[in-house]
């Protein structure tokens, strides 16, 4: 805000009043609540399959202390290789590194996973900045954010789905097509999605 926006910034006062008593209202506060543990719950599952299941392809087998990864492979086909394609600058960006790979093997575009980016931004200030969401008339909630993120998200479930069904998983289903096998965690997304969506058309109680 800039102090020629004023206190207001540009609104009349009584303007700036009736957007922050809408923003303060407890429907409006249930919603973005809602929002923000819904979008956290998205991003912490892109985590888990970006990074996670990338780094999983390439392990070998298990020990005591779990998973063996082959260190080389990873480094030189997930690593380097988004090193040398300018996606990383360094083997700390495992998240962006994994989502070059996923380019690479077609799971998802390259805008998808520059969008992931801003995804991730925005999970940051939902999570660190979230009582201004509440509380400030200029600060919304992005929904097309949440949408590409839970598209993202598909895609790269149905890779790992294809992936699965190509080293035989699914062989005792006989001919399954990829688009009839959804993850439990999907499921269980969707239901949250339509539990919010629910609340939002819900009247409040007068």
């Amino acid at each position: 805000m800039t102090e020629s926006a004023g206190p207001f910034r540009g609104r009349s006062k009584e303007e700036y009043e009736r957007l922050l008593l809408a923003k303060l209202q407890p429907a409006a506060i249930r919603s973005t609540l809602s929002f923000a543990g819904l979008y956290q719950m998205t991003h912490e599952m892109l985590k888990q399959v970006i990074p996670q299941r990338v780094r999983d392809f390439y392990c070998t087998g298990f020990s005591e202390k779990g998973t063996v990864l082959d260190e080389h492979a990873y480094q030189e086909h997930v690593i380097d290789a988004a090193r040398t394609e300018g996606w990383v600058k360094d083997s700390r960006q495992t998240f962006e590194a994994s989502a070059a790979w996923l380019v690479r093997m077609e799971a998802i575009t390259p805008f998808q996973a520059k969008r992931l980016q801003a995804i991730y931004g925005h999970r940051h200030e939902l999570t660190h900045e979230l009582a201004s969401f509440i509380v400030d008339p200029d600060r919304n909630l992005d929904a097309q954010m949440f949408v590409d993120a839970v598209a993202i998200l598909r895609d790269v479930h149905r890779f790992w789905v294809s992936v699965e069904r190509d080293i035989g998983m699914f062989e005792h289903l006989g001919d399954v097509a990829l688009d009839e096998v959804t993850p439990l965690s999907l499921l269980l997304l969707q239901q949250c999605i339509d539990a919010y969506l629910e609340g939002e058309t819900e009247p409040e109680n007068v």
